[in-house]
């Protein structure tokens, strides 16, 4: 049979179906991708309408006088501690209290370059020393009159324009944590906090709503409202790894839920429409998953009154506006833990004033400080408070130097920094300067 003709069934005509059947398939895959091309623009249409129902917005007159509007943009975020959309069940399961007004437990400043290559987040602790009408205030005190009085707070005292807005209050935060299910924290070391109802061990955790609040309520440890806002800026973290993450993104009704969800629970100003939120939201969404630089304004304690504030460190905190203002990357300043396990001897120069301000200032952040005196004649900073750098520690002179705002130096010859320290700082007469 090898050499008969083939039949009409043979290989011929076989070759011709096949060829008929990948031609219908290709024809059925185009006209699918035309039809997927209007279910998607309807989809997200739907998506954005019913964002827009749900979303609960504010006239702020306050966001119509910063700075003339440009393509870059920067926003206020607050999380607020008022108690709305907080049922009687979950007042009863989580410790809230009986307060019934509102303060800034959250305040964070997103800053969004014109090219949107740079995309920073900077947070102001909410005992943040201000001046709000002729009055000496905490940041969080300004909120209980609203908006307005907050944003020009961050306007007047710090000259940072803020041209929109975005709260968050405890219900919504619940709300948002329970659409996206959990989110991953891990600790390495134990967290217990009765008054935020925290109660946390070594390792990860995924938490739910609940756990989610407690944990980014707690004040637990030396540096207060320090250790909170790191605490913030994790979960922060966490929730944009989590939604950069593909298993996310490529859920459609996950997508939608959350959109629907997150609108329902924030409220914004008049201003800003869904359709810019979606649309930086997707021009930001590589900068975004290369990770976003997050730092908080340097401050150091202090007692007026009787009350405690923190102020911020003049020099470091002009430093950090102009890199926001300017659309730079933020300098790095070094993660909890990196600068947790960095030693800083600080250098009076005969400046004991200045050198308590320093050394107050570096500890909040979470370094390791060591005050040592007057020092070597050759360290005298003069009027710039100066960084010197030690071999083989640059990076993390450079975390100092950001932090502070100083200028970085090499070490003098002749001069040696003391046994386990990693960066020297010599104190100049800046450092006593307001912000």
């Amino acid at each position: 049979m090898s050499g008969a003709e083939p039949g009409p069934w043979g290989p011929s005509v076989a070759a011709g179906r096949r060829y008929r059947r990948l031609r219908r398939l290709a024809w059925l895959l185009g006209v699918g991708g035309l039809l997927a091309v209007p279910v998607v623009v309807v989809t997200t249409q739907l998506v954005v309408q019913q964002a827009e129902a749900n979303l609960t917005r504010v006239s702020v007159p306050e966001l119509e006088e910063t700075v003339e509007r440009t393509d870059a943009r920067s926003f206020l975020l607050v999380g607020s501690d008022a108690r709305d959309g907080v049922d009687e069940e979950q007042r009863d399961a989580l410790p809230l209290g009986d307060f019934d007004g509102q303060h800034s437990d959250v305040v964070m400043y997103l800053s969004i370059s014109a090219d949107r290559e740079q995309v920073s987040l900077v947070s102001f602790p909410r005992d943040l020393l201000v001046e709000l009408d002729g009055r000496d205030e905490k940041l969080t005190d300004t909120f209980a009159g609203g908006p307005d009085p907050l944003v020009r707070a961050i306007r007047e005292n710090f000259g940072l324009p803020v041209q929109h807005y975005a709260e968050v209050t405890i219900g919504g935060f619940i709300e948002v944590v329970d659409t996206l299910g959990s989110v991953e924290i891990c600790l390495d070391e134990p967290l217990r906090d009765w008054r935020a109802g925290a109660d946390f061990d070594v390792g990860c955790h995924d938490m739910g709503p609940s756990e989610a609040l407690s944990y980014v309520r707690s004040r637990q440890g030396a540096r207060a409202d320090l250790e909170r806002i790191d605490r913030q800026q994790t979960f922060v973290r966490a929730v944009l790894g989590d939604l950069t993450a593909t298993r996310t993104l490529a859920n459609p009704r996950r997508v939608y839920r959350l959109t629907e969800d997150v609108a329902a629970a924030v409220t914004t100003d008049d201003q800003l429409t869904t359709r810019q939120m979606l649309g930086l939201a997707d021009e930001l969404r590589s900068v975004v998953h290369a990770g976003m630089p997050m730092t908080a304004v340097p401050v150091y304690p202090q007692r007026i009154g009787n009350l405690d504030y923190l102020i911020p460190y003049g020099p470091g905190a002009r430093s950090l506006f102009d890199e926001l203002q300017a659309g730079r990357a933020l300098a790095a300043r070094g993660d909890r833990d990196q600068r947790d396990e960095t030693v800083v001897a600080v250098v009076s120069g005969g400046r004991a004033g200045g050198a308590g301000v320093v050394d107050a200032t570096l500890r909040f952040t979470g370094f390791q400080t060591r005050v040592q005196g007057a020092g070597d004649a050759a360290l005298d900073a003069g009027q710039r408070t100066t960084v010197y750098v030690l071999e083989g520690e640059e990076q993390r002179a450079g975390w100092v130097a950001a932090t502070l705002g100083a200028l970085q130096r090499e070490l003098p010859e002749g001069v040696s920094a003391p046994e386990g320290v990693h960066v020297l700082v010599a104190v100049g007469d800046d450092a006593t300067d307001p912000a």
